[in-house]
């Protein structure tokens, strides 16, 4: 028999953990309030501080800390009031539905400009002329003002209303619960795009993109946790994220395509600007694929199970040595088990 000794973290120094993220000796609860206040703080001084007099990027910080905000209130949603979650949640949709506009012209630029890389500086101009893309804002300064205006009345009232929300458990039973659903609700959305192809243009792949955007930023509450196998994870699915935001913002470009298509009625040529779209999106969605197999290898409790026991590790590091007991001539056993790790048989 050998006993195989599972190394526990050590612990972190205050000043080197993140203050967006759960501490090791805070209850959960007054962790995940104490982050929520930050987020929409933090947001706050962004509309009332900006930092240069272009506000495209403070304009995206906004609209990624209500998504932080969202995805914190999803987590919260099996152990908390659902009714407060579910009217804050609509604030939060608004807020950064109301100042999406203001980043649509620049996104198109980025998106026209990963379809046609490596196109020669000529077609690129046709290009761009012909479908109408640049970077300038087409919403004026008033609206944007109103709209931070607006932004900023949402963010005070959810800084208070964080302070003010119930919990009905405690320590992990009160992440356990989110966290399923939202792992169990992304895998269902990754099999469903997988039985679609990757030719599907319809809602498919944009749902998918949304949820595990909610996972990836609620995994930024683990932040602290020195883990290599949490680390891990969260850049898979920070990498899948980013591949779907990129995915989506190309459907949207095609939509646009399509729409300058008929309107030029075949005056010009669009089959190479449609041509470059397919090859680009079938490179992304091979990518995705790829990585969400790997991601989502484990069935939800089982992930769960191996989520635990790496919180467990790190919450009690003076709980003495986890100690796993195996029989030779076995090579030594993974102990927690590997997040995402390769299935033994496929999942679909």
């Amino acid at each position: 028999m050998t006993a195989l000794k599972a190394k526990r973290p050590p612990a972190a120094k205050s000043g080197d953990e993140s203050l967006n993220a759960l501490r090791r000796r805070e209850s959960v609860r007054n962790g995940l309030v104490r982050i929520g206040r930050r987020l929409a703080t933090a947001a706050l001084n962004r509309i009332e501080q900006p930092k240069k007099a272009d506000r495209t990027d403070d304009i995206h910080f906004v609209r990624v800390q209500c998504k932080r905000l969202r995805a914190l209130l999803r987590l919260l949603k099996p152990v908390t009031d659902v009714e407060a979650v579910q009217r804050e949640n609509l604030r939060l949709r608004d807020a950064g539905r109301a100042l999406s506009g203001f980043r649509d012209a620049f996104v198109a630029g980025e998106t026209f400009q990963r379809v046609f890389e490596g196109a020669a500086p000529r077609h690129m101009r046709d290009a761009s002329r012909l479908l109408g893309v640049h970077h300038a804002h087409t919403k004026s300064k008033e609206d944007l003002d109103a709209a931070l205006k607006e932004s900023a009345k949402t963010l005070h009232h959810i800084a208070d209303e964080f302070r003010q929300l119930p919990f009905s458990s405690r320590g992990w039973a009160a992440l356990a619960p989110g966290l399923e659903n939202s792992y169990r609700r992304a895998r269902k959305d990754y099999e469903k795009c997988l039985d679609r192809g990757a030719g599907h243009f319809g809602e498919c792949f944009h749902d998918w993109r949304k949820v595990v955007k909610t996972l990836n930023y609620q995994l930024e509450v683990f932040e602290n946790l020195e883990n290599q196998e949490i680390q891990r994870l969260r850049k898979d699915i920070r990498r899948l994220g980013s591949l779907l935001g990129e995915d989506h913002d190309l459907i949207v470009f095609a939509e646009h395509v399509r729409e300058r298509e008929k309107y030029y009625a075949g005056l010009a040529n669009f089959r190479p600007v449609r041509k470059r779209l397919r090859r680009r999106l079938k490179e992304l969605r091979a990518k995705e694929f790829a990585l969400a197999r790997k991601i989502f290898a484990d069935k939800p409790r089982l992930w769960l199970r191996s989520l635990s026991d790496f919180w467990k590790l790190w919450k009690n590091p003076d709980a003495g040595t986890l100690v796993l007991t195996i029989e030779q001539p076995e090579p030594p056993a993974a102990s927690p088990r590997s997040l995402g790790a390769a299935p033994s048989t496929s999942m679909v």
